[in-house]
């Protein structure tokens, strides 16, 4: 069990970040917060040169005897974030990925909603329902206190960017740009001309500008 990884962040993905320790590179799965942090931090396309820890949850994604499995990894930033997050999961209905979309609130908010059986705050919650949150107030309520205590107000999961990006991000890879070179090209152009609002369009302009270079 992969419990914790200490290395240099390489690369950013659109939800993931490829952690190298020592000649191998990790893909660990991250929230939205995260994602958007290491963008902004790489916004030159170069990895970081500081060495970071992830706390990590290893898991096997796929069924035994439908199709392939892989191990997977989930990190984040904060040990407590880890914690909330196994307990998060331990709730009937919720997957790892279906809980990293929907984090919207800050982990103090939704161990509050909890604890109170607030049901309408956790309903607000991407991906939870009425049946879930009843679930989630039936099987963690009384085991969130500690998580009530965290000081920290951003959540961990956000809206990160326009799906027209993300398309546009896929294609310029495919071409042989790497997840940094392309983010760089995106929001150099996006910059350029704000009123981009498709993936069509943002191509164009991509291509048109690297022909004029």
């Amino acid at each position: 069990m992969i419990s914790q990884v200490f290395g240099k962040v390489v690369e950013v993905g659109d939800s993931s970040v490829t952690l190298q320790v020592g000649q191998i590179c990790y893909e660990i799965l991250v929230p939205g917060s995260v994602v958007s942090s290491y963008r902004k931090q790489m916004k030159n396309g170069s990895p970081l040169e500081e060495e970071e820890p992830f706390y990590t949850i290893q898991y096997i994604e796929g069924s035994s005897g439908h199709g392939n499995q892989f191990v997977r990894l989930v990190g984040f930033k904060r040990k407590i974030e880890k914690d909330f997050f196994q307990l998060y999961t331990s709730v009937e209905g919720i997957g790892y990925k279906t809980a990293l979309k929907s984090l919207m609130l800050p982990i103090q908010k939704i161990a509050l909603a909890i604890e109170n059986g607030d049901y309408p705050s956790l309903k607000k919650l991407p991906h939870i329902g009425s049946r879930t949150a009843e679930k989630m107030v039936a099987t963690l309520r009384g085991r969130m206190k500690k998580f009530t205590l965290d000081e920290v107000d951003q959540p961990l999961s956000q809206e990160l960017e326009a799906d027209y990006k993300l398309e546009v991000r896929q294609v310029l890879e495919q071409v042989g740009y790497n997840s940094n070179q392309a983010n760089d090209l995106i929001e150099e152009v996006v910059q350029k001309n704000p009123n981009i609002k498709t993936a069509q369009d943002l191509i164009q302009e991509i291509f048109r500008m690297k022909n004029k270079t």
